[in-house]
This record gives structure tokens, sequence and C-alpha cells, in this order.
């Protein structure tokens, strides 16, 4: 069945089994994921997932529900079952007005033989940079998603996406380089390669290093990671339910003037946009933090109501969320960064971004693939064994320059694509991972 018949079966079977509103979201996705290690490809495969998500109210109670098994019997079977589940509590919601949309249809299909040419691209650009070895995955997605709703929500989204993530390695230094968007032709799988090549160039040898607050440029991976949990933390749930760093502070000065950072789910080229989000409710441009004031939180229809304000298009049916991250530009080159810099650190990328105390925002983060210890304003030497442990408003209330240059970021550190610049923070402090 076509995404367009399963909504319309699964809405009238939702409506005929006495609910009083229902939003119905059937998603497809076409996905080919290409590994390789050693230098060449090993693994190709492809998937084809569809699955239904809905939401139903019935006497101001609502139940959200996920059908997997899309057969008539399964359909039937699901829809049955979601009227014997016990609704727990009453709750002011109603499914919002909705209108009909265009269909959106992707611009392309997958290109798997472009996919397989880019990887080889890529590790010859880093292994003319000094890499041995490359490894890496470039995941192609054609998603697509229809919504239906009992009050007049209608839409079709249909978009490719592609991510290229490497890994070159010399000896015990690696280094990573990231590709995202909409296009194939929009990977620059030369770069990709150069940039994680260039990075195990750099790290000839590992000097020591101590303990304590250093001034830092963090690169464009890292800074999307910490900028995600930022942005993540204006969703209206997270503030409600105290788990924000955000929480009270609309109208207030939070982190450097510098910093202008909006999300927008209706940006052609953005990586997660959407027509609509989970309600049915057109996406928009929503500025959250101007010139270093914090605007306003995330919300979907129910935390909208909670804080007696309008949804911003950014339901999640459960927590409102980004869809695309974007940073301002600044001014600087990235030998003006290491200038700025003159005597600190370098932090290329970080894996396992970990909260203390969210409330807060006190984290820690372990870096990898490119450390480097700046001296003078010029790179000395590699480091291993760094980890940030720092709190998310100091940083960023702390930024004494930013790059010109913005890359968009996603990867499996970060879910919600980022297009952000480089910047110079000043005193992160650092401390020793277990076993350094």
């Amino acid at each position: 069945m076509k995404l367009f018949e399963i909504g319309d079966e699964v809405l009238k079977g939702l409506m005929n089994r006495g609910m009083d509103g229902a939003i119905v979201l059937p998603m497809k996705v076409d996905r080919v994921m290409i590994r390789f290690s050693n230098n060449k490809i090993d693994v190709i495969q492809n998937w084809s997932v569809i699955a239904v998500n809905f939401l139903c109210t019935l006497k101001k109670r609502r139940l959200i529900g996920r059908i997997g098994n899309i057969t008539e019997e399964g359909l039937k079977r699901a829809l049955n079952m979601a009227l014997n589940v016990k609704l727990s509590h009453e709750e002011e919601f109603e499914i919002p007005k909705g209108e009909k949309l265009p269909r959106k249809y992707a611009k392309e299909k997958l290109a798997i033989n472009k996919m397989m040419d880019s990887i080889g691209i890529a590790i010859d650009s880093a292994l003319k940079e000094g890499a041995e070895r490359v490894a890496g995955i470039f995941d192609g997605k054609l998603i697509s998603y229809y919504i239906l709703s009992s009050n007049g929500a209608e839409g079709y989204d249909e978009r490719t996406s592609y991510e290229l993530n490497i890994r070159a390695f010399r000896g015990e230094m690696s280094g990573q380089g990231l590709g995202c968007s909409t296009s194939i032709n929009g990977i620059n799988a030369e770069k990709v390669g150069r940039d994680a090549g260039w990075i195990v160039r750099e790290g000839k040898e590992f000097l020591s290093w101590n303990e304590g607050k250093y001034r830092m440029l963090i690169g464009p991976i890292i800074a999307a990671n910490l900028l995600e949990s930022l942005i993540t933390s204006a969703s209206a749930f997270y503030v409600d339910i105290g788990f924000s760093c955000l929480a009270n502070k609309i109208g207030k000065k939070i982190v450097s003037e510098k910093l202008t950072i909006i999300d927008d789910g209706s940006l052609d080229e953005g990586p997660n946009s959407r027509q609509f989000d989970d309600e049915g409710i057109i996406t928009m441009q929503n500025k959250i933090i101007d010139n270093g004031i914090l605007m306003g939180y995330l919300h979907n229809s129910k935390t909208a109501f909670k804080f007696k304000t309008k949804s911003t298009g950014n339901a999640g049916w459960i927590a409102p969320h980004p869809w695309n991250i974007l940073i301002n530009s600044g001014d600087l080159s990235f030998e003006e960064a290491l200038e700025l810099v003159k005597n600190g650190i370098f932090v290329v990328s970080n894996w396992y971004t970990r909260f203390q105390n969210y409330s807060i925002g006190d984290f820690s983060t372990i870096c990898r693939d490119g450390i480097f210890l700046i001296e003078g304003g010029e790179i000395k030497g590699a480091l291993k064994g760094v980890r940030i442990s720092e709190n998310l408003l100091r940083i960023f209330n702390s930024v004494l320059g930013i790059c010109k240059n913005r890359n968009w970021i996603k990867w499996w550190e970060v879910r919600t694509p980022v297009f952000t610049p480089a910047m110079v923070i000043e005193d992160v402090r650092i401390t020793k991972a277990q076993g350094y």
C-alpha cells in the first residue's frame, strides 16, 4: 500500500472506533549504507522500512502508538489494541486545526553509484594527506512522510539526505572528516578526505600535558555536539520537567553576545527539514538566541497551551525538538583563530558527551580524532586522553572569536543537523580521561 492509502485507512479506523480526534503519520525510509575499511569498500546494505505513528484522543485523554506490521490484519490488530489501552489521566489537548499542503517530492533518487565514487575520492584524498588507512560509512536516505488528521491537516514530504563520515589513521593518530547534504552533489568528498588526512599528518608526535584551564579552538564537529545540547534544552518539554539549563531565562543573556542561533525546519537545504511537524503545523524559522539573549522556547501544541503561547512548528508529540540549528558566522580565518588561541588547544571532535546535571548544564565529553597543542599560534603536536569537564552556558558565554566558514554537521554524535563555524573559547577546563 502507498503511504496515502495507509494513512487514510488508519485514520478512518481510529475515528470509526469512537476516537474524538486523531493524527496519523505514516513514513517510509529507503536507506543505503556503504561501509569501508582498510582503504576499500567492504559492505553495501539496503533497507526499506514503512511504519505508522498515530496519536488519538478520547475524552481529554490521548494515546500515542506505532504500527510496524503494515498489512490489513496488522493494522486491524493494532487499532483494536489501541481501544483496550487504559489511558491514565485527563489533559488539555485537542487536535490542532490543520490545512492541506502541496505535496513535496525529492529532487533526486538515491545515487548509489555516485556514493561509491565519492568514497574512492575521499580515501584517495586522505591518503595523499598522509593517512595510512581509511575507514568509515556513507549513509544515504530517501525519507517520505505523509500526515493526515481529523482536523484538516494533510501533507506529503519526501527528501534525500547523505552523511559521509570517514576516519583516517596513521600509527596511533586518528582524524575525522564529515560531509552532510540533502544532495549527493553537496558532498565534497575530496574535502572530507583531506580534513581527516590533514589531522593525522599534523599529529606527528604526542606531547605531555597537564590538567587545567586552556584557551581552546573547538572545530565545527565538537561545536555542533555542544550546540545541539544547548538548543535541545530550549524544548519547552525539557524546561517543564526540569531537564533544561534554560528554564526561566527568556529575555535574559545566557551566552556570548557574539552568538545568534536559529532553528529552521523550513530551510530547503536543511538536512532535517520538513514542510510540517508531527501535528501538521507548518514548520518555520525560529530565532532561539539573538546576540546572546534567549528569545523563546520550542513548542508543540501541548506545551504551547501550558506556556500560554503558540506552537512554533516543532512537534514531537511528547517533546518539541529543533529541526536544523544554524549558528552565525564570524570573521576569523582558521589561521587567525590559531593566532587568537596563541597558547592553548585545538580540538576537532568528541565522543560520549554526558551530563552530570541537566538543570544547570554541567557535562563532560571525551576529545578524540584530532587534539593539538597550540604554542605561539602554531600546532606543536598532538595530545591524547583529553576530557572536557565543563558547563554548557559557561562555555558559550566565553566565546572570544568565531570563524568565517560554516559546515553542516550530522553524524551519530550529532543527530540534529547543525550549521556551525569553529569557535575560540576562553578558559576551558580539561581533565585526563581514565587510563591517562
